[in-house]
């Protein structure tokens, strides 16, 4: 994960396709993404934008072609490159010690998404 994180911000790889990695990686290692939500304690919500951002926008970085004519909003935008980062930190926590009690990652605990 933390890789693709990387080559996107080395400009090798686009945006939606690091959020998209990285959300996969997740769901295969907990099983699916409501097994994700509870093993990496990330709400629901938070991986289900994720998932919606990354496959349906993108413009001419999008992964999917009939969301390239859906450019990202600067606040979408901002949003992706903010929790790519938190679910990255969190896998590695879950990954250090599988067992500890960690807070759940919220839609709040993010930037809002509302807006321009």
């Amino acid at each position: 994960m933390f890789g693709r994180y990387c080559m996107y911000r080395e400009g090798r790889t686009t945006l939606p396709d690091a959020a998209n990695y990285c959300l996969t990686v997740l769901e295969l290692s907990a099983g699916s993404r409501k097994a994700a939500s509870r093993r990496f304690a990330i709400a629901l919500p938070v991986l289900t934008t994720l998932g919606q951002l990354a496959a349906s926008k993108g413009g001419k970085e999008a992964r999917k072609a009939d969301a390239a004519h859906a450019e990202f909003t600067p606040t979408e935008r901002d949003w992706l490159t903010k929790v790519i980062p938190v679910i990255i930190q969190r896998a590695a926590e879950v990954a250090f010690d599988p067992t500890a009690s960690r807070p759940q990652i919220t839609m709040a605990d993010l930037p809002a998404l509302a807006g321009p």
